[in-house]
């Protein structure tokens, strides 16, 4: 009974080491197939970060390309379209403003400079004024893109005055009390010129470049926000991408192959 007994246990012991080392086997198996799962999602993971790099880097210079389509839609020769190009990349470095809506502000004003007669650098200047004016009054990145846009059209339709009026006098604080001065007329007063329609392009360019120089003032005395800090080194990474694909195609050549 006793020899039948320590044979069981010697063979159960047996099958319970059997039982180990199979379980060990696969704990390794197991272990090497988990770490072939996690290289090949790492590769697959750093493969989706490469493409979406890619994309961004597109979608940067073609902001670039946008930017300078807009130029040349509103420039006759390649010496003003070089100087419009600089002058917009001045003035939002200098105003802490999106390079894109300094874009579009540009070329609205150049479409009404046509019969106002405005030279590039006073068209830079208004640009720089109005864009100064937002900045002081606090417009968030939204509310002053915005802005910018209904001042452009309203300049290149030849009139401020409605929605787009109202638009601004919410949101340009700054700038609107400034216009009232430069007219002699009260913030009231400003706003019945506007509904009578004699808010005029000519006369609120020329007002806007006699404030000059009291908002220069004024921004002078702003700090720069950390969102406009990264707002500035996107402009400067749009520049250098934008010339970069503009010469070599690059990125278009690198989304095409992922």
């Amino acid at each position: 009974m006793a020899k039948s007994i320590k044979v069981a246990l010697e063979l159960d012991n047996k099958q319970f080491k059997k039982g180990i080392k199979n379980s060990k086997k696969e704990v390794s198996d197991f272990e090497k197939s988990g770490k072939q799962s996690f290289a090949n999602m790492g590769t697959a993971f750093k493969a989706m970060v490469g493409a979406a790099a890619i994309q961004q880097f597109v979608s940067l210079g073609d902001q670039f390309l946008v930017m300078s389509n807009q130029m040349k839609a509103v420039t006759s020769s390649t010496e003003e379209y070089e100087n419009a190009m600089r002058l917009v990349n001045e003035v939002s470095s200098r105003t802490r403003s999106d390079l894109g809506a300094t874009a579009s502000l540009f070329a609205d004003l150049t479409v009404a400079s046509e019969e106002l007669g405005l030279k590039q650098s006073e068209i830079a200047s208004i640009t720089e004024t109005f864009s100064k004016g937002l900045k002081i009054s606090g417009a968030d990145a939204g509310a002053a893109a915005g802005a910018i846009t209904q001042f452009g059209q309203a300049l290149a339709a030849g009139t401020l005055r409605g929605d787009e009026f109202n638009s601004i006098n919410e949101t340009n604080k700054e700038f609107m009390g400034q216009l009232s001065k430069a007219l002699g007329v009260s913030r009231g007063e400003l706003r019945k010129l506007a509904e009578q329609g004699l808010l005029t392009a000519d006369v609120i360019a020329t007002a806007t470049l006699e404030m000059g120089k009291a908002v220069d003032e004024k921004f002078g005395k702003t700090v720069p926000t950390i969102a406009e800090s990264f707002t500035l080194l996107k402009n400067n990474i749009v520049v250098m991408f934008g010339e970069l694909q503009q010469r070599t195609g690059i990125f278009t050549k690198l989304a095409n192959v992922v």
